[in-house]
């Protein structure tokens, strides 16, 4: 009789999309959540392609920060409301003085840097990731998710960066290449990982909603 409930409830899962209630529970994988974001800013993969046998030599060589990967993991796990509130909470802690939490420091000044536009992003993509899985649990809303959410991310960042750089007057060089490090060099990065992220999210969530009741 247990198992049959069970089963029920996973198939009303699967259709529904049901959220997490709000509880302790929920408290505590928020924190836990907000506690992925800020490791994920200074968790850094070596990403280093070699072509010896053509003498190009190192044709791309840079540092990537899974931090984007943990942004949709978080909305897929806790959906719009309790992800955007995770997100909220760490983009207030590090324009405090207190937690220099982001990649480069913290503090009110942190907003004139050149990367807080793709931290400020993340308040949208959450919100656009979660409405998407919203919609249910197929594999066209996942994909649809995942690219709201990085695209997101990816052009308000860049948008942003340009705004701070013709303040500076920075020349059209300095803001290409910076555009092509941070972003364009790592968004195919960003879409593979993030899938995974919603996979594993989703796996996550309903082991959650049952435990959770």
């Amino acid at each position: 009789m247990l198992n049959k409930r069970v089963i029920e409830g996973l198939k009303q899962f699967h259709n529904e999309n049901i959220k997490i209630k709000f509880c302790l529970g929920t408290i505590a994988i928020m924190g836990v959540c907000l506690l992925l974001l800020i490791i994920s800013t200074f968790t850094q993969i070596k990403i280093n392609f070699n072509m010896p046998e053509s003498g190009i030599g190192n044709y791309l060589k840079f540092e990537y920060i899974p931090q984007i990967p943990i942004l949709i993991f978080i909305a897929g796990l806790l959906g719009e409301t309790w992800g955007f509130v995770v997100v909220l909470l760490y983009i207030l802690m590090g324009l405090t003085p207190w937690f220099p939490i982001f990649a480069l420091g913290g503090g009110l000044s942190y907003v004139f840097q050149y990367n807080f536009g793709y931290i400020f992003a993340y308040l949208f993509a959450v919100i656009l990731c979660a409405k998407e899985l919203n919609k249910g649990n197929s594999l066209k809303n996942i994909l649809y998710a995942v690219l709201y959410g990085i695209l997101t991310v990816h052009v308000i960042g860049t948008l942003y960066m340009i705004i701070i750089a013709l303040i500076r007057h920075e020349n059209l060089d300095f803001i290409s290449n910076w555009i092509y490090y941070q972003s364009l060099s790592k968004i195919l990065y960003d879409l593979v990982f993030g899938f995974l992220a919603i996979i594993i999210a989703k796996a996550c969530h309903k082991i959650l909603w049952l435990i959770m009741g």
